[in-house]
């Protein structure tokens, strides 16, 4: 609402003051009392062509009105709080001055503008906007010759309209997600009204933030960003709450209702927090003051209460914003009294008002601040397994890109461009980014295509819009879901703009929106059109997922192996089946798979082969091993260190030049092998044998 404030110092006289305390401590220094603030009114017009105008001043802080009428007429004095003034105007635009008196005598006015005609509104505009809290709405609205409007938001049977004044907008919260019809009057002077409706749908809150800490530092509770240690219940049953398990567009969450406290158990597998700095937890509340977390750890002993070494710290978090995820990173030093962490089995939520609240938890894990997440990729972007015949690129090394693609088109953007080289691999950095395009130079037909195929790494956002531009029908968007710190292979089916009528045989141009979040950095690789192609022989790349083949593997030594579905379809690696390679118990160091090629390798002048591997641990080695079909004699093999647990990546395996002169048709890897170290039942993953340059 478009208002116009100025401040007044006046003096009333005869404010008598009575008291019966004389203690300095029970005075009020009325002078540091702010003056009024946000005055303004609301106005109820009769609907008779009368000209008659109900006007009830509104402010905060003021214990009285004045109404100066905007028509030259003697302002109203003497207003009460919640008191209303009627006035009757002719037809035409006037500003109502509404001026806020304090009792210490400051004051302060403010313009609230009224439209009185007795012809009917027209050009009635609506904008009603979903919030990001998931559950409430704003609404504003235009039209000529409107005095006033009235809103119904469609929750309440027999429901009082709510009044929006021109200018304003107003915000209202729904108690339940569902979907509703939201009305808005707008009326006039006259009997005639003109309305509008539009039918809402409310989801509830977008997902939490995706965590940016890396895997190797934390200890997690609760979160699909990590593997989870075992957590006894996550609702005791001394608990005063009700817990839902849930998600969010398919990511899990807590839900607790009717909140007073709700202890979360470890006591069979007890938690050593001694090296993590800080604990987190993310939450989301509508109606929490103030929430509470507790740590309790049950000392050596493992009991609570048993021998006088339990030990507990609660954090007490007041003014709980609310509407929106909340990221606390409490660090464990502010639990003073909990003087050792090597034996945290108790965590207690609770918040107020007591049994009232209702709080949405995510990512509650413990961390170690001091280990650096990197801000920038320390490896390449993993090679592409298309063949060039199958692929249309617009940003590859592997792959031939047209000449006129402009990468940084001047649309008025924030975003900054920079081409950057990781571990001499060609990627794309955008910063402080806003939106950005990038214009193919022509339009293209990509109807012979399946998918669009992007990687993409940021230490900044889970999520971001991605959009394809036709020049005939306009732009659709899909989200590119991102783990953050890494590189994330994204594979788009075209039917998933097609479905939004997008027309792709005439794609010009691409975008990124990340409008609402700016200021961001994300990197790109590897932008193309591809269609898979129909192998008919097991060759490299070596993908296990075409189903018309047969993926012959040898395990040996105390290996099981078998092509699986991948159980990991996250990062750099979201294929449906991966091989999966358990290295039994006591099985021989040297245990190991074989996939057996249909033919020899083709290097034409490639010496790296590139395989991507899920491993339980990190700093093993991996063991590439290529052999000859007849002579196992003939041999070449290279080893490669995992560098993260739990988690894809890529590992390249270099070989001489001497070595592919030779023929191999057997690929063989092998997991941690360290002579002498036997199998201990680890289980690994592995896909996309590639070569690569």
């Amino acid at each position: 609402m478009k208002r116009h404030y100025k401040i007044i110092f006046a003096f009333l006289l005869a404010l008598p003051f009575f008291g019966c305390e004389s203690d300095d401590d029970a005075l009020v220094d009325l002078e540091q009392v702010q003056a009024p603030a946000n005055l303004g009114a609301t106005f109820q017009i009769t609907q008779d062509n009368s000209g008659l105008v109900e006007i009830t001043p509104t402010g905060e802080g003021a214990a009285v009105y004045t109404v100066d009428f905007g028509d030259g007429s003697t302002p109203a004095e003497g207003i009460k709080v919640g008191d209303a003034v009627e006035h009757v105007y002719a037809e035409g635009e006037y500003e109502v001055e509404v001026t806020g008196t304090h009792i210490n005598g400051k004051m302060t006015s403010g313009i609230q503008p009224l439209t009185v005609s007795f012809l009917a509104p027209e050009n009635l505009e609506v904008d009603i906007t979903k919030n990001t809290d998931g559950y409430s709405v704003s609404v504003s609205a235009a039209a000529d010759y409107a005095a006033m409007f009235e809103v119904y938001f469609g929750d309440e049977e027999d429901e009082v309209p709510t009044l929006l004044m021109l200018g304003e907008s107003i915000t209202h919260t729904y108690a339940e997600i569902g979907t509703y019809d939201i009305k808005v009057i707008a009326l006039s002077g006259g009997t005639a009204t003109v309305e509008y409706t539009e039918t809402v749908e409310m989801n509830g809150p977008v997902p939490a933030p995706t965590p940016n800490k890396l895997p190797e530092s934390v200890i997690s509770l609760f979160s699909n960003t990590y593997t989870n240690v075992p957590v006894d219940t996550w609702l005791t049953d001394w608990s005063a709450a009700e817990l839902e398990e849930t998600d969010i567009e398919g990511n899990d969450i807590k839900k607790y209702t009717d909140l007073n406290y709700a202890g979360i158990l470890t006591e069979s597998t007890q938690i050593d927090a001694t090296n993590m700095t800080h604990l987190r937890t993310d939450i989301f509340s509508l109606d929490a003051e103030t929430f509470k977390v507790k740590l309790v750890d049950f000392g050596p002993n493992g009991v609570y209460d048993g021998g006088g070494d339990d030990v507990e710290h609660e954090v007490v978090i007041e003014d709980m914003p609310q509407g929106e995820w909340v990221t606390l990173d409490i660090p464990l030093e502010d639990f003073t009294d909990l003087t050792t962490r090597a034996h945290i089995s108790q965590l207690i939520y609770s918040a107020t008002p007591e049994g009232e609240t209702t709080v949405l938890v995510d990512n509650v894990f413990f961390y170690d601040e001091s280990v650096q997440v990197p801000t920038s990729p320390v490896n390449a972007a993993p090679t592409p397994i298309h063949l060039e015949e199958d692929v249309k690129s617009i940003f590859s090394d592997k792959y031939s890109d047209p000449a006129g693609v402009d990468y940084y088109p001047d649309w008025g953007q924030s975003t900054t461009y920079e081409v950057v080289s990781v571990n001499g691999n060609e990627a794309i950095k955008y910063g402080n980014a806003n939106y950005q395009g990038i214009d193919i130079g022509e339009a293209i037909d990509v109807t012979a295509f399946e998918s669009v195929h992007i990687d993409v790494w940021s230490g900044d956002y889970s999520s971001i819009p991605f959009f394809l531009i036709s020049s005939g029908s306009g732009e659709k968007s899909v989200n590119l879901n991102v783990t953050p710190n890494q590189w994330n292979s994204i594979e788009i089916p075209l039917s998933e703009f097609t479905s939004q009528d997008l027309n792709i045989s005439d794609i010009f141009q691409f975008k990124f929106d990340v409008g609402t979040a700016p200021g961001g950095a994300f990197y790109i690789d590897n932008l193309y059109f591809f269609s898979e192609s129909d192998a008919t022989a097991v060759t490299l790349p070596a993908t296990f997922e075409n189903s018309s083949l047969t993926y012959s593997l040898t395990p040996f030594e105390g290996a099981d192996s078998a092509v699986e579905e991948n159980p990991f379809q996250e990062g750099i690696n979201t294929s449906n089946t991966v091989v999966r390679s358990t290295k039994t118990e006591g099985a021989l160091f040297y245990a190991g798979t074989t996939l057996q090629l249909d033919g020899p390798i083709e290097f034409n002048g490639n010496n790296k082969i590139s395989v991507k591997v899920y491993s339980p641990k990190a700093d093993i080695p991996v063991r590439v091993k290529l052999e000859n079909n007849d002579d196992s004699g003939i041999f070449a093999e290279v080893d490669a260190i995992t560098t993260v647990a739990n988690q894809w990546e890529e590992l390249v395996f270099e070989f001489s030049d001497e070595q592919i002169v030779q023929e191999y048709s057997k690929v063989i890897l092998f997991f941690e092998i360290i002579e002498g170290v036997a199998g201990d039942g680890s289980t690994y993953y592995y896909d996309d044998i590639q070569l690569t340059n």
